[in-house]
Parts: structure tokens; C-alpha cells; sequence
């Protein structure tokens, strides 16, 4: 489904926060790259980086934090861009769908208002166009009655139907990449098997790459391509969905991957990671997943070696030596 050229190339991103106690550092020396078509799956617990470097990403970071590095979006690069230039690629060619869909409409605009805007801010229709194409893009995202419920505020839509207008308003400009922050994490499991599908559906039909932040790894199996694996604000392992499946190499994926139930198998007890994630304003040096790590070594103390196991697989472990 990929071709040879990035969307999207992440290289050496970091993250700063300056707050009261310190420095925080929520993302460090990150690099990726994300396909034309694809569906890449960035996993990992609370805390670990994964939202922040979309935010990152989207040139919509906090004012105290720190950026730098480099994050190319088809050739241009966006870190320093003037956030004139930026707004005309945000919203217009890569959409972002964020977790709670209450919080990112306008409660006192009816849903007519929102989707109308987005159109004629970026692709300068008039009023009548934009409500057109808004009220067939809720017929895309299969909400019923589109024409009489586009007239509806927020409030008055269920929480599965009020993600599908979000879903609706980051499409009405056809981006080029969607980036979805957890979108189904407060929906029931048939809305959130829906969401999914209707995700895989629109990938196809118009030809997006798509991003999605996760800590469910049965979402990341039922929807992904590939699947990046963050901790500590490191990029621990990228892999195909059938390698980080059949094939995990890092110990914090082997340990994601063994906290899953099984429907197969009759347990008193559910496994978990044991101990706390790092604190990020005091960063072990070397591997930031040693203290929880059955596998440690004197060298996870150190260094955090890059080992390539194949062009599409890669792990930052010490287990594992350079090829």
C-alpha cells in the first residue's frame, strides 16, 4: 500500500517543557516516517510521548514548550514554520480528530456553523456550498438524517454520533493526513468496531495516510499497518502489525502485548507491567524502561543502541546487536 516516499519524515524530534520544578521532557530524539495510504498505530501508556508529538507534529504545542528537530510533511518542512503558512496546512491538508469530541465542538454553535466555517475559511465557498457539501459529508460518515440533524447543537447528538461529526468536519477538506488522538476511547465497544470501519473505509476511498493514537492494542490489530511503540517519550520499537505481533523484540512491547486478556485462556489474575512510568523531569540515563525491565542489563544503564532488524523493523534495545 506504501510507497517509497514519506507523507511524512520525523527526524530527531524533541520536546521540551520548562514548568516550575524543571524541564520536563516529553519526547526524545524521535524519528519516523509515514507512508502514502498508511495506517501507522503509536501505542504506548499515559505519559509516554504519544500525544505531544502530534501536537508537535501540528505546530499546536503549548507556549512554554521547546521544539527541535525536523518534521517534513510532503517535502516542506513544518518546525519554524510561520503559523500563517501553518493554518493554510493544518485543518486544509493534514485534519487532527481529538479524544473527547464534546470538548472539541462548540457547545453554544449548531453543528451547520462549524462544518460551514471550516469550507469557507479554507477552500472559500460561500454559505449555501459549504452547507451542501458538509450535510454529504454527514451522509459519508453515516449519520442519518443529515440535511435536518446538520441544524442540531452538539448536546443533542450521542457520543458515537458527535465523533462521527468530528470525523466528518476533519474530512470536509480532504486532507492529505489524519491524525486521530484516541478517538474511540469513551465509546462503547460496537460504536468504537463502527469508528474503526468507517476509518478503514475512507483511507481507501480518499487516499489518506492516517495516524492513530492508541493504548488499545486490539484497535492497533483490528485497524494498522504498521504500529510505533513509545515510553518514556523514546521511540522503543516500529515494526509491520504482524511483526510487533508475531515477532515483539523490546521488552515494554512483549510487556504491552502480555497485559492484553485472552478470551483462550482462564486466568485468576491479569498481568501487568509492574512499577511506575519514569518521571520525565528526571530521565534515567540510558534506556528509560530499565527499572521495570526483567531482561536489564549493566549496559541498559547507558546507552539506548539502534538496531535495524529489517528496513521496516526496528528496535532500541541492548539485547539486540547492530545489524
Amino acid at each position: 500500500m506504501s510507497n517509497n516516499t514519506p507523507i511524512l519524515e520525523v527526524r530527531d524530534l524533541n520536546v521540551e517543557f520548562k514548568v516550575m520544578d524543571g524541564i520536563v521532557k516529553a519526547v526524545n530524539g524521535l524519528s519516523f516516517k509515514a507512508y502514502d495510504q498508511e495506517i501507522i498505530g503509536v501505542v504506548g501508556e499515559s505519559g509516554s510521548g504519544k500525544s505531544q508529538t502530534m501536537l508537535a507534529v501540528m505546530g499546536l504545542l503549548a507556549n512554554n514548550a521547546k521544539v527541535s528537530g525536523s518534521v517534513k510533511f510532503m517535502g516542506q518542512e513544518l518546525i519554524g514554520m510561520p503559523a500563517r503558512e501553518l493554518n493554510k496546512i493544518r485543518g486544509d491538508k493534514i485534519g487532527m480528530i481529538f479524544q473527547d469530541p464534546m470538548t472539541s465542538l462548540n457547545p453554544y454553535l449548531k453543528i451547520s456553523s462549524q462544518m460551514t466555517e471550516v469550507l469557507m475559511l479554507h477552500k472559500g465557498l460561500n454559505y449555501k456550498d459549504a452547507l451542501n457539501q458538509s450535510i454529504q459529508m454527514l451522509e459519508h460518515v453515516k449519520i442519518p438524517e443529515a440535511k435536518n440533524r446538520i441544524n442540531l447543537y452538539p448536546h443533542e447528538f450521542s457520543g458515537g454520533m458527535r465523533q462521527r461529526v468530528m470525523i466528518a468536519m476533519t474530512l470536509l477538506t480532504r486532507p492529505k493526513m489524519l491524525i486521530a488522538d484516541e478517538p474511540t476511547t469513551a465509546l462503547d465497544v460496537t460504536v468504537q468496531a463502527q469508528i474503526l470501519q468507517l476509518l478503514k473505509e475512507l483511507r481507501k476511498e480518499m487516499g489518506m495516510t492516517i495516524i492513530f493514537i492508541t493504548h488499545d492494542m486490539g484497535v492497533v490489530a483490528n485497524l494498522c499497518d504498521r504500529v510505533n511503540v513509545m515510553y518514556g517519550g523514546w521511540l522503543m520499537e516500529t515494526a509491520s502489525i504482524l511483526e510487533t505481533f508475531n515477532n515483539p523484540m523490546h521488552p515494554y512491547t512483549k510487556a504491552l502485548l502480555s497485559a492484553i486478556p485472552s478470551l483462550d485462556s482462564e486466568v485468576d489474575k491479569l498481568q501487568t507491567i509492574p512499577g511506575e512510568p519514569p518521571n520525565l523531569l528526571n530521565l534515567p540515563s540510558g534506556c528509560p524502561f530499565q527499572s521495570r525491565c526483567d531482561k536489564v542489563t549493566e549496559a541498559c544503564k547507558s546507552s539506548i543502541p539502534l538496531n535495524k532488524i529489517n528496513p521496516r523493523h526496528v528496535v532500541k534495545c541492548t539485547l539486540y546487536g547492530n545489524k
